[in-house]
């Protein structure tokens, strides 16, 4: 099994919405990554005692496929339309 992750560190001035994020922006990932071979879709809220402080991380999603190919092959091609969504839920710059 491989695993892409995708994590979003908080930093002064950022702001997220989890609500549309692990809604409306994983039903778009899905959606995506369905046909190129997901096995298994993830996403998690990262809570910490008080508000986040620069560095924490925040929001974290895990994607599963099959084989490495699969996994390069599905980042690749759905890229464009997952990062297109981005600025709906964050101002955070995704790291993987």
């Amino acid at each position: 099994m491989i695993k892409i992750a995708a994590l979003y560190r908080w930093h002064e001035g950022a702001r997220f919405d989890h609500d549309y994020y692990h809604g409306e922006h994983m039903r778009i990932a899905r959606e995506a990554l369905g046909p190129l071979g997901l096995v298994r879709l993830e996403s998690d809220r990262v809570m910490y005692p008080g508000p986040p402080r620069p560095g924490q991380v925040v929001a974290l999603t895990n994607a599963f496929f099959e084989t490495v190919e699969q996994a390069q092959a599905a980042a690749q091609k759905t890229a464009p339309v997952l990062t297109a969504d981005v600025p709906n839920y964050t101002n955070i710059k995704p790291e993987s």
